[in-house]
């Protein structure tokens, strides 16, 4: 496989892994712990195609995933996809800001590329941000860059529009926001996040058994299972916490909250109640909630839990 070098402002660094994938930190309005979102640039080319079994929704010469850095990046951005063929493919896995960020930078700078995304993430992303050439996909599609193979692979959980990408020649999985490089993913109630799903998409990264496991937040994994295990262990010991605490009595959010989190920073009680409420849905959707407890009561209590917690 020749890979083709990437001009870098040398303000950046980045790191190649597997050869062609360019993963480079940049600045961007994320979430503690991180302070970056990686941007991945593929740049291998003229290689051809083996079994071509399906027309390609998409063909460029380059591709660059995630472009979310802050403002103050927009020049490097810029400096980086002038150094990148015009047939550029810009694909995004979902829409948050520490995802899109640089979206505009890189439509100004290249005007011909084309925007990659799942139809409930395009129709979150502001027209400042794209305005023109964007083709919606699924997560049943295939990518083509410079002879390189990508599927796109539906992902919900940490939103309904999360997409992942595997780079067949390789098996590496760009996994968006589902994987990080320390914890566990936030899951976006407000924005279709959802536990059964998110549960499902883990699964469904494990049976695609990839080598290496690219995140936006983070370096590389070189162990993928033992990750993905790792997160189903631990969210389903949560879940258990959580239905331990209704089976006590807890029956409204903020009981629940308080019982799950209780050795927890109350200030950190509002995220973990977003948290809570999609393992309640999910705990639904299995039908193990206790005949005696009330989701009718236990919903309204949720617009009254930042009341709670306000008082303490």
């Amino acid at each position: 496989m020749q890979s083709h070098s990437l001009k870098l402002p040398p303000t950046l660094s980045c790191q190649e892994y597997p050869p062609g994938v360019n993963i480079i930190p940049m600045g961007s309005k994320t979430a503690q712990p991180f302070r970056t979102t990686n941007l991945i640039v593929f740049t291998n080319g003229n290689n051809p195609v083996e079994h071509e079994s399906s027309p390609f929704v998409a063909q460029g010469d380059a591709m660059i995933i995630d472009p979310g850095c802050r403002s103050e990046f927009n020049k490097e951005l810029a400096e980086i996809v002038t150094a990148l063929p015009r047939k550029l493919i810009v694909f995004v896995t979902h829409h948050h800001r520490d995802h899109v960020d640089g979206l505009s930078t890189v439509q100004k700078t290249n005007p011909d590329a084309c925007l990659l995304a799942h139809e409930n993430t395009i129709s979150r992303i502001r027209k400042d941000d794209w305005s023109v050439g964007y083709t919606t996909v699924s997560g049943t599609e295939e990518i083509c860059i410079g002879g390189e193979r990508f599927k796109i692979i539906f992902a919900p959980g940490h939103t309904d529009g999360h997409l992942a990408l595997l780079h067949v020649s390789t098996n590496s999985l760009i996994a968006g926001d589902h994987c990080v490089g320390q914890g566990s993913a936030f899951l976006d109630i407000n924005s279709g996040g959802n536990m059964n799903d998110y549960f499902q998409t883990t699964y469904k990264f494990m049976d695609l058994s990839p080598n290496a496991l690219i995140s936006m937040h983070g370096r590389v994994n070189l162990w993928p299972k033992h990750m993905l295990c790792g997160y189903l262990k631990n969210r389903r010991s949560r879940e258990s916490t959580i239905l331990k605490a209704i089976e006590s009595g807890s029956k409204t959010l903020f009981d629940i909250v308080a019982y799950t989190y209780a050795d927890v920073d109350r200030n950190l009680w509002v995220i973990a109640a977003s948290n809570v409420r999609l393992h309640v849905e999910h705990l639904a959707h299995q039908n193990k909630l206790p005949k005696e407890f009330s989701l009718e009561n236990y919903s309204r209590s949720c617009s009254q839990f930042s009341v709670h917690v306000g008082k303490l």
